[in-house]
């Protein structure tokens, strides 16, 4: 878990400022370095097993003793294990959001992320002094092995966490029988609305190593029957006509206004009348809470420094909809996501 100072420390790191609160932040490095570890060994879902001493998890692992104690008493130290009687096992926390990958695949964000550190980041002084990156991070991203699926799993967590709540908010009419779902990836949107909507037929429209993983899921989800996977750049296909409700998620902040009204204009022209288009996206606010405050300006630094992301403003949302002829235009919040917002509006 995020290190967490006792009164004593807070007292000294914050109030007084008498001692350096950025080695926290250094800290923080150091706890992510240590997960990543963890992940790549498999020594979470060896714990789940059964509790192991230092000794027999590094025969087990084939790993040095001394090492694999250390790295043990660094994951106790930040909450991940516990020892009881010499012995290590999982803890609460671990088991949640490593080991249960129903609502959010930790262990595909650390594959994810160490991949980002490592090769994109150390360019972000030469993309901020510029404004120019030396990769594309989409090839990037297509062609590191096994980062793609990486990406996408541990992008489906957040669908996972707030798919029923948007799927009640989008409020689909009960006779809509197709959905569009641009950019849809990993296909955990396009599942929870056919889960709940049974009459709805879907199709998702994304990059055919994105769909590798959607096609995954919908396999999983017994829904190969009512979801196709249409390989294709969004800006080259067509998009058909008279669907029911069209799906934009996570997909405005990678364009700029102008780019996002021509986006938002093809899906007008491929809804029916009275259907409804959907952006889920972070929305750039002063979000409750100074840690989520700080998570999402953070996210949107990165959105910067790897893809020329950016976020907007609600008003821009809902003027962007305005001038593309889209009315009712209605904004809900999630708590599942502080900083993320879903728009609905009907054509």
């Amino acid at each position: 878990m995020p290190i967490q100072p006792n009164f004593l420390e807070r007292t000294a790191f914050f109030s007084l400022n008498a001692a350096p609160a950025p080695m926290l932040d250094l800290a923080g490095a150091l706890a992510f370095r240590t997960l990543s570890t963890a992940v790549h060994l498999n020594l979470f879902a060896t714990l789940a097993e059964r509790p192991f001493t230092p000794a027999e998890l590094a025969q087990h692992l084939n790993l040095h003793e001394r090492g694999t104690h250390r790295l043990l008493e660094a994951l106790a130290a930040i909450g991940y294990v516990a020892e009881r009687n010499g012995r290590y096992h999982n803890t609460s926390i671990t088991e949640k959001w490593f080991l249960d990958n129903k609502m959010m695949d930790m262990t595909a964000a650390m594959t994810s992320f160490d991949n980002f550190f490592q090769e994109l980041w150390p360019h972000a002084p030469e993309v901020v002094r510029s404004g120019k990156r030396p990769f594309d991070f989409y090839q990037f991203t297509a062609t590191t092995p096994g980062l793609s699926d990486a990406h996408q799993r541990m992008m489906q967590g957040n669908a996972n966490l707030v798919g029923p709540a948007i799927v009640k908010k989008m409020g689909l009419s009960p006779t809509a029988n197709r959905l569009l779902d641009v950019g849809g990836g990993h296909g955990q949107f396009t599942i929870h609305f056919c889960q709940a909507h049974r009459q709805l037929s879907a199709t998702i429209m994304d990059s055919e190593i994105a769909l590798e993983t959607a096609r995954q899921n919908v396999t999983v989800a017994e829904l190969d029957d009512r979801v196709d996977l249409y390989a294709a750049d969004l800006w080259q296909a067509e998009w058909g006509s008279a669907w029911d409700g069209i799906l934009l998620f996570n997909l405005l902040h990678h364009y700029d206004l102008e780019t996002n009204q021509k986006l938002l204009q093809k899906a007008h022209a491929a809804l029916k009348p009275g259907a409804k288009v959907a952006i889920f996206d972070q929305v750039a606010s002063k979000a409750f809470g100074s840690a989520t405050n700080a998570i999402i300006k953070l996210v949107g630094l990165m959105y910067y420094l790897f893809a020329d992301g950016r976020t907007f403003t609600r008003n821009e949302l809902t003027n962007l909809l305005n001038d593309t002829n889209f009315r009712n235009i209605q904004f809900h919040p999630l708590r599942q996501a502080p900083g993320s917002s879903l728009l609905v509006a009907e054509k």
